[in-house]
């Protein structure tokens, strides 16, 4: 099984550190529930894991091999879906699926925007607008993005931010399912949420890790959240 290890990530930003000598090891099976109040670090360290942000010190290993953040072959094993999702709203589902595969490089783009439309429940879609989706679907599109060239880890920020209780539950649904065959970073401050879809739970505060466990092991995890992020 593939795994992901973060040794010493660190980010600083001025004066700033964001994240603080994070040491990690991620099974790429099932979801990860990353787990924080607001200016936690939470969005920065998916950033550095996804290349987006080069990390000020520490670095990152995919199968004991550390790798460059930054290196095309180590971003094509990961798919993204930032908080705001950055759709082109003016392109339809297939357009901006295969705009997607294209930038990817994918072989046999046709079959593969299929493939991940019809994983994302977007099959019948595909000539639609984006603009004209509800949010629910919109992050169905980000999501089936995201996964287009069978990525083995998804970092997902807050994917249910802004969805209606309906949205929510079919979000959810999608993420297990995906989860099936890859490894899912999740970020949410819905804490009810992480215990439902996630194994194992990370709380990071003040950019430090300082709750790692598996999801049936945390009890009253409402309780441990505050205390561990209150200090």
């Amino acid at each position: 099984m593939m795994e992901l290890e973060l040794i010493g990530l660190t980010k600083v930003f001025g004066t700033k550190t964001a994240v603080d000598q994070v040491n990690l090891k991620i099974e790429l099976k099932g979801v990860v529930g990353l787990l924080g109040p607001n200016g936690a670090g939470k969005t920065t360290l998916m950033r550095m894991i996804t290349g987006y942000l080069n990390p000020s010190e520490g670095e990152i290993r995919l199968n004991k091999v550390k790798v460059d953040a930054r290196a095309t072959d180590y971003k094509i094993n990961i798919g993204y879906l930032p908080e705001n999702n950055p759709l082109y709203s003016n392109l339809t589902v297939g357009e901006y699926l295969v705009m997607t595969a294209e930038i990817k490089k994918v072989k046999n783009t046709k079959a593969e925007v299929r493939k991940v439309a019809g994983e994302c429940g977007l099959g019948q879609v595909l000539g639609q607008k984006i603009e004209t989706m509800s949010r629910g679907f919109k992050q169905r599109v980000g999501l089936a993005g995201a996964i287009i060239g069978a990525p083995k880890l998804l970092i997902l920020d807050e994917p249910t931010s802004g969805l209606d209780p309906n949205q929510i539950v079919e979000i959810r649904k999608l993420i297990e399912i995906l989860a099936k065959n890859r490894g899912i970073v999740l970020s949410t401050h819905i804490l009810p949420e992480a215990k439902q879809v996630c194994r194992r739970l990370l709380i990071i505060s003040q950019g430090k890790i300082v709750m790692d466990a598996l999801t049936r092991d945390v009890k009253n995890l409402e309780r441990r959240f505050v205390d561990l992020t209150s200090k």
